[in-house]
């Protein structure tokens, strides 16, 4: 596959973080992200005409795509793993031991078969799996018993004797509803960010969202100060895309390397708690992540031609980011503003939040913010929004024990 087409299915098939935008798509998607910014100020300003759908992103697991097949009209479960060349649903019990056995996501599985079916699903809806009866467990935090359910990195608790706590006791599975799909067949099924959960019918069996953000207190709004903050931010973006080549995707794509493995030093520079502050450095340590890799392709290499493939390769990327300087200065001073903005987003965001985070430490558990949130816009288009030197540099250096179990 060409380096090209991996971007592209990266693209199609992620959520991209928003301050990663302007690397993949350039100028226009520097646009974009303004647009996006401009969409969560009208959000958080608690205008009623919001054109930003602003949606938690839950830390749930195994991924469940449920719903009924449009090719025979039968209810399914599944993982990711429906989206197979070989697709693997499951219609019967029998069908979940032979695709994924009868451990732990077999039979997480298997309740959602039996239960979420109770919901009358008509569509096809995918989501995350957040507890069921064997994973609650209760805890006494801060004085208060609650409910508590950790089904990947992050610990959520619900007081044990609210509504919400009470709903959760009572049901056999958990889970939020975040994406839906359509289409004659599996094999073109199109997703669409969003799930509208008003039509499926209550049973206390399952205890089931979507993942719409909801502002329960009123205290993410915008004061007029952050407003003003907010906006200043915005302008500040402006002002630097001005200095982006309008084809910046263009120059990047002279050197076929630069983007995929930018995207890598990026997710390792997070795995060691940095982000970037001086730009020259930040491109010279990308200089040198970049030999490494090669070198160790190179390592593993007999035939001549491809040994010396990877030691031009090597010559050529220090030469590409010097004739690059200007541009990439742009571009990471865009990047690096795009992460304050995201950040000053998150900090209001994460103060309306009807269920605690927390992550479990030597000491116990420690308050924690959520995973992050999801921006759609209008033309249900989504990015997310995620601390990533918090919540991702956690999820990047933690196994998750369902990621191959598809």
């Amino acid at each position: 596959m060409l380096i090209e087409e991996v971007i592209n299915e990266f693209k199609r098939t992620h959520l991209q973080h928003i301050e990663d935008i302007i690397l993949t798509d350039g100028h226009s998607g520097g646009q974009g992200v303004i647009d996006y910014f401009q969409g969560i100020l009208q959000t958080l300003q608690g205008s009623a005409d919001q054109p930003i759908n602003v949606s938690v992103k839950w830390d749930g697991a195994p991924a469940i795509v449920c719903g009924i097949n449009p090719e025979n009209g039968k209810w399914f479960v599944g993982t990711k793993g429906i989206f197979a060349k070989t697709p693997k649903l499951n219609y019967t019990k029998e069908d979940i031991a032979r695709n994924h056995g009868t451990d732990d996501l077999g039979q997480k599985l298997l309740k959602c078969l039996v239960h979420l079916q109770k919901l009358n699903i008509t569509g096809i809806v995918q989501g995350d799996f957040m507890f069921d009866r064997d994973t609650l467990t209760r805890q006494n935090i801060s004085g208060e018993n609650c409910i508590t359910f950790k089904p990947n990195t992050i610990t959520y608790a619900v007081p044990e004797n609210s509504d919400l706590g009470k709903q959760m006791s009572a049901a056999q599975v958990g889970i939020i509803f975040h994406t839906t799909y359509t289409g004659d067949t599996i094999a073109n099924l199109k997703a669409q960010y969003g799930a509208d959960v008003a039509a499926f019918t209550r049973t206390s069996d399952v205890w089931f969202d979507n993942a719409t953000y909801k502002n329960v207190s009123g205290t993410a709004n915008f004061t007029k100060e952050e407003q003003q903050q907010f906006t200043t931010g915005i302008e500040q973006l402006k002002s630097l895309l001005n200095s982006v080549p309008n084809n910046l995707s263009a120059m990047l794509g002279v050197n076929k390397d630069f983007l995929p493995f930018f995207m890598l030093f990026i997710n390792d520079q997070i795995r060691q708690g940095k982000i970037p502050t001086d730009t020259n450095q930040y491109l010279k340590d990308f200089a040198q992540f970049y030999q490494g890799r090669m070198q160790q392709q190179a390592a593993g290499l007999k035939a001549q031609k491809a040994l010396q493939l990877r030691q031009q390769k090597i010559k050529d990327m220090p030469l590409f980011l010097k004739q690059m300087q200007k541009p990439l200065a742009a571009m990471m001073a865009f990047y690096k503003e795009v992460i304050a903005l995201k950040n000053l987003t998150l900090a209001k965001l994460n103060k309306a939040t009807a269920i605690g985070t927390f992550a479990q430490t030597d000491a116990g558990l420690e308050v924690t913010d959520p995973e992050g949130f999801v921006a759609v816009g209008t033309a249900g288009d989504a990015v997310k929004l995620v601390d990533r030197l918090g919540f991702s540099r956690k999820n990047l250096t933690a196994i998750n024990k369902f990621q191959k179990e598809v």
